[in-house]
């Protein structure tokens, strides 16, 4: 007898489901599950199995519809009380209303979707890429909320959404980059020496070389360093992650880049040695990729980050308590002449720094502004040169001319006799003699007044020279602070590096 219960309760618990299948939407909204809805399927199942059976398995039809809804990403309470059922959707503790928490419902589905046909983005077996379209289909899930518009918040609820439904590690990475999703799956690259089939790395070193030799441009580390600050922006956040963090995934998101950046050259490289050569790259390249973390911790230090604030102030020196009552000594940052800079010291190298670059931009633009200056009174004086040199020319013509007439009327008027033609020659010689007289004056008067902005502008171009090769000293004077601070600010940067990783 009980055999047969449970056969017919099984009956009506795959009943109930197929029939929530089939006349639901795959994204509806569990609270929208009305008593229009249930009585329905209750009518159904009377008519299928009869009321007294319906009825005594009430409790099953309850939990078949409350996982229909877990199913598909809804957490919700289904309670029938007298044939009055109720359904409510569950908040996660991040959700405060209705449209985000159907919109994360929805971003669940697609991911679940997603999942399902990951293979079909797979650019190496343990690296997934998820292309623009896709990735605009999850944040359009959110149109109608409040983080609608906020890049950050969409991306970090993305991030958690792929990280639950696809069942990710704390080493396998999220990364968002160029419109595109990256899910890189961690791959342990441990050495074993008693099994071959685990020594990814496959050829030796030399063998590796060759093989980055023959496959990869030559600008390829301009290539990965030029991705570099995008992801460790997105996915080494000194804004969201401890220290601790930062040391469990960091060697995951240095191969994660260097995975995606090689992904345009490895399509004649074998399988087996895309994660050798993966590693060689590494090497090669890791102690920049750490600077460029100090880099960035400390750029976001300096613009008053709370987060990278305490993470920067870890580096002190202190032992404290971990996981397990297990003592860890917390590093110094020391630099390679092992001097130990705390927050402070760093935080006032850095703000110097940023002081000296405001200053540099501003010695830079006053040498600019005076060598315009410059150019400017030199144009000025070589205008007053010309004109100079011409009315001193068109004066000396003029003298000339005059010394000429007077003598020739001297010698007219000399004559005791003169002729009437002469006469009229010596009145002719007068009038030039006056006519020149005038001109002489005037030309005088203008070569005079040449002379005097031809001195003013000799004046002002020594000035302006002055101010050049002033501020021309001024710059070299701050240039050579500016390298001095420059070899502090990379001492902090590679002593930072190397407590990064400590150990």
């Amino acid at each position: 007898m009980a055999s047969v219960k449970t056969a017919v309760s099984d009956q009506i618990s795959e009943y109930t489901s197929e029939y929530l299948c089939k006349t639901l939407a795959s994204d509806f909204y569990a609270s929208d599950f009305s008593q229009q809805h249930f009585d329905v399927l209750l009518q159904e199942l009377f008519d299928t199995f009869g009321e007294e059976k319906t009825h005594s398995r009430v409790k099953i039809i309850r939990t078949r519809i409350q996982q229909h809804f877990v199913q598909r990403s809804q957490n919700c309470e289904v309670s029938i009380v007298e044939g009055k059922i109720k359904v409510r959707n569950i908040f996660d503790n991040d959700v405060k209303c209705v449209d985000t928490n159907k919109a994360k419902i929805a971003l669940n589905l697609s991911l679940k979707v997603l999942l399902d046909t990951k293979t079909e983005y797979a650019l190496q077996e343990y690296l997934l890429c998820f292309p623009t379209d896709k990735l605009q289909d999850l944040y359009a899930k959110f149109e109608n909320t409040s983080i609608n518009g906020d890049a950050k918040s969409l991306r970090e609820t993305v991030r958690t959404g792929v990280q639950e439904n696809f069942g990710l590690d704390k080493k396998d990475i999220v990364l968002f980059l160029r419109k595109n999703l990256y899910i890189r799956y961690f791959v342990d690259m441990r050495y074993n020496r008693d099994d071959e089939n685990k020594r990814f790395s496959g050829l030796n070193p030399e063998d590796l070389e060759q093989l980055y030799t023959d496959n990869f441009p030559e600008d390829f580390e301009a290539i990965l360093f030029d991705m570099a600050a995008d992801i460790f922006k997105d996915a080494l956040d000194f804004s969201r992650i401890d220290n601790f963090s930062f040391k469990t995934i960091y060697i995951e998101v240095f191969r994660t880049l260097v995975d995606v950046a090689m992904t345009d050259y490895i399509a004649d490289i074998e399988k087996e040695n895309i994660l050798g050569l993966n590693g060689y790259i590494l090497r090669r390249h890791f102690d920049n990729l750490l600077y460029v973390c100090a880099e960035l911790l400390i750029e976001k230090v300096m613009a008053r980050d709370r987060k990278a604030d305490e993470f920067l102030r870890f580096y002190n020196g202190e032992t404290i308590i971990g996981s397990g009552g297990k003592n860890i000594k917390k590093p110094f940052v020391t630099d390679e002449n092992d001097n130990i800079w705390n927050y402070n010291s760093i935080f006032s190298i850095m703000t110097q720094c940023t002081q000296f670059q405001t200053q540099l931009k501003q010695q830079i633009a006053a040498l600019e502004d005076a060598q315009l200056s410059l150019d400017t009174a030199q144009s000025l004086l070589d205008k007053c040169l010309v004109d100079e040199k011409q009315s001193s020319s068109e004066l000396s013509t003029v003298k000339d001319n005059l010394h000429a007439c007077t003598s020739a009327k001297d010698s007219l008027r000399s004559l005791s006799k003169p002729s009437k033609e002469e006469r009229e020659n010596l009145r002719i010689k007068t009038g030039e003699e006056q006519t020149l007289l005038s001109e002489h004056d005037k030309l005088y008067s203008l070569r005079n007044e040449f002379r005097l902005k031809l001195d003013n502008a000799k004046v002002t171009h020594k000035s302006r020279q002055k101010q050049l090769d002033f501020a021309k000293r001024t710059l070299a004077t701050m240039e050579k602070k500016g390298k001095e601070l420059e070899k502090q600010q990379d001492s902090i940067f590679r002593g930072l590096a190397k407590a990064l990783i400590f150990r």
